[in-house]
């Protein structure tokens, strides 16, 4: 049987140092829609490093467990430091993915969704929904990848706004279909949504623009467009309670970070010499530059640690994706039976992301296209030990044919 012990506590000034290095820098830059000012302001101040070198520190002077931080108005916040820990919660059920702060923040536009489904056994379901339809095969969107990389030119300069006008092409073709490739409404309804998903509870839920939103999502599923993840949706035939339509949203949401993945990925391919591995450089990407800062989980049930159900449990993802792996380009780590802890770039256990494998499939497809007809030449050099940011938003390629 487990001993329950109870983590230590941050001091008052640790727990300062994490609100002003980690918390507040995470929010301004935009936990849902990335804000690009707020990106450049946290680059230019080396926020990411300072908050993995912040816990570097803490690490060093509390030992590897994890630590209790006092939160006024929002009560404990644990956070795990060790891979042994960060596993530990991830596969535990009684850490739940729908964490408060997420409840009202993906409300705004996904409230079926699964990853803020509170009861465990719909949960479940619709997790199941969401496993069948984004793991049916990604034959098809291969030709939708090859097709929309050729868009993109052959020689001078890309930009982050073409490349991501591009790639939300791809994603409304392979999510659904070829009838919503040019639908930038659609696009811009969900953006909008985000921007107030920033704000989590703070802020009202824009009813209207949901209702358009919903309205003309509706529309693009009723036709299930053969090839497309809304064909493989409507075959699925769901219970009414999993809500299939309502499981939507995320994909879109969670499939434009793929965009910033690959976009970065693009930059470490362009500092390689020699034969790249797509998928490999794509996941270094995600681990080196994660999308999403903090992984967050609540306490719902009995757990090894004395902490109250209803404490948030917080992964910040670039100190965990560091601090064991190192902050080299080692595309080494995601070779088939390597073994050695490699972090949690698509997070871990029960509520790992559900289109993994596909954003992944799509990525290292359009990376291997891009650099099929092209050489690259980056903005950035990336060499050695790589900086703790890499803001996708000025980063910029000269592009050349072979």
């Amino acid at each position: 049987m487990s001993t329950i012990t109870r983590p230590p506590r941050v001091t008052p000034a640790e727990a300062l140092a994490l609100a002003a290095t980690v918390a507040l820098p995470s929010i301004a830059q935009g936990p849902v829609a990335r804000r690009p000012f707020a990106v450049r302001l946290a680059e230019l101040a080396d926020a990411d490093g300072r908050a993995i070198r912040l816990f570097a520190r803490l690490r060093a002077g509390h030992g590897d467990g994890p630590l209790l931080v006092r939160v006024p108005g929002r009560g404990w916040v644990v956070l795990p430091l060790a891979s042994r820990d960060v596993r530990a919660v991830l596969e535990d059920r009684a850490f739940t993915p729908a964490a408060r702060g997420k409840r009202g923040a993906l409300g705004h536009f996904q409230p079926d969704g699964v990853l803020i489904t509170r009861e465990p056994g719909l949960r479940e379901r619709r997790r199941a929904l969401n496993d069948q339809v984004l793991g049916s095969g990604f034959g098809p969107f291969a030709r939708v990848v090859e097709e929309e990389a050729a868009t993109l030119p052959r020689h001078g300069l890309l930009t982050w706004p073409r490349f991501h006008a591009m790639h939300w092409r791809i994603v409304r073709r392979v999510v659904l279909g070829d009838g919503a490739r040019d639908d930038v409404i659609l696009t811009r309804q969900l953006d909008r949504l985000r921007a107030d998903a920033n704000w989590s509870d703070l802020r009202g839920h824009r009813t209207d623009v949901f209702n358009a939103f919903r309205r003309r999502l509706a529309g693009h599923l009723a036709r299930a467009e053969p090839g497309s993840l809304a064909a493989a949706l409507a075959r699925a035939h769901a219970a009414p309670d999993v809500h299939p339509e309502g499981q939507v949203p995320q994909w879109l949401f969670a499939f434009d970070g793929a965009a910033t993945a690959a976009y970065r990925a693009l930059a470490l391919a362009a500092a390689q010499r020699g034969p790249v591995d797509p998928r490999a450089t794509v996941l270094e990407s995600v681990r080196l530059w994660p999308i999403t800062i903090a992984i967050v989980r609540e306490v719902a049930g009995p757990t090894e640690w004395d902490v109250p159900e209803g404490t948030t449990v917080v992964i910040h993802s670039p100190y965990v994706n560091r601090a064991e792996p190192g902050d080299a380009y080692r595309p080494e780590l995601w070779r088939e039976g390597g073994g050695e802890w490699a972090g949690v770039p698509f997070s871990a256990g029960f509520a790992r992301c559900a289109g993994e494998d596909l954003v992944l499939f799509t990525a290292a497809t359009l990376l291997e296209a891009v650099l099929r007809e092209r050489s690259v030449r980056a903005s950035v050099s990336l060499t050695g030990a790589l900086p703790a940011m890499l803001n996708h938003f000025r980063l910029r390629f000269a592009l050349k044919a072979p």
